[in-house]
């Protein structure tokens, strides 16, 4: 396929395919600038899928940094274009009687000023955040992995291989970059300007949820150990930090547990708890060991976002 191919060849359904395929590469190595463009000629002549596709690619960082004005300008013309899933972020960032007023009215100024944060404990370092993410972006969240769930593994072995064991029961959707909407980049975006860590060094996020009974048993995020060079080619980097989300709280149990600092947190919904899984040096700490502990009745749901010291690819 040619950089130089246009719509004239395309009908737009074929055109909005053709454009991810040169996005992710999946024919050839990837050429994400040129698939962009093939996107955002599709929706400027009326696709709403590929409108959408647009705002989420420019939310994302697609093939630069996010472009925020632009996602938004994408997104209001997708909801135009009677994109349901448009129309329906929309509904959850602002008021308005129409798309463009709604689009108006969300300050993303204000979106994008980190909360105040509470100090939970220093070793690990763990900090909580009140009202980090609204009600209605919680919803939003839990609906799009609703129906989308499958058992959740661990890393494990020499080489880190996901395997499932009887350490974790709960289950998970990973978003890729494609499955991903402008509310979830928001959501990483704010959670980027709090921590000042750049969302490149972020893996993709799950939803992780548990049912009565369903635990994830005391573990530790980090991934290095000492047999293994950190050098970027054998490993991943390392994750540095663990971001979560509480988007729901109508359960019993089902706290956070930090068995060696003594600390048990629940919190609300719509509340961040994020820890530090290195200490000061950067080096692995094992105070950071931590459980998700299961609900005794109703249902958990959680956004997990685990951040690395270097960036973690696309």
């Amino acid at each position: 396929m040619t950089a130089d191919l246009t719509l004239s060849r395309l009908d737009l359904s074929l055109a909005v395919r053709e454009a991810l395929a040169l996005f992710l590469g999946e024919r050839e190595a990837a050429r994400p600038q040129d698939g962009m463009t093939l996107l955002a000629e599709a929706a400027d002549r009326g696709d709403g899928e590929a409108a959408n596709l647009m705002a989420t690619l420019c939310a994302s960082g697609g093939a630069a940094s996010p472009d925020w004005p632009a996602a938004l300008d994408y997104l209001q013309l997708a909801a135009e274009l009677g994109s349901a899933s448009a129309q329906g972020q929309l509904t959850v960032l602002a008021d308005g009687p129409s798309w463009s007023a709604r689009r108006g009215a969300f300050d993303l100024g204000a979106w994008l000023t980190p909360p105040p944060r509470q100090i939970l404990c220093e070793r690990p370092r763990v900090r909580a955040c009140a009202n980090f993410v609204p009600p209605a972006m919680c919803d939003w969240l839990v609906d799009r992995a609703r129906g989308r769930l499958s058992p959740a593994a661990t890393l494990e072995g020499d080489e880190g291989e996901a395997r499932l064991t009887s350490n974790r029961t709960n289950s998970h959707f990973a978003f890729d970059l494609i499955s991903a909407d402008c509310i979830l980049a928001l959501v990483r975006q704010r959670i980027s300007n709090l921590l000042t860590l750049p969302i490149i060094a972020m893996e993709p996020p799950q939803i992780f949820h548990y049912a009565p009974g369903q635990e994830f048993k005391p573990h530790v995020d980090y991934l290095h150990r000492p047999d293994r060079p950190l050098d970027g080619e054998t490993h991943p980097g390392d994750r540095i930090a663990t971001f979560l989300v509480y988007l729901n709280a109508n359960f019993e149990g089902g706290e956070t547990w930090f068995p060696r600092a003594n600390l048990k947190v629940k919190v609300s919904k719509g509340d961040g708890l994020y820890f530090a899984n290195v200490d000061a040096d950067g080096a692995p700490d094992p105070q950071s060991l931590h459980a998700g502990l299961a609900p005794l009745n109703g249902e958990k749901w959680l956004l997990s976002q685990w951040i690395h010291d270097r960036p973690f690819g696309r």
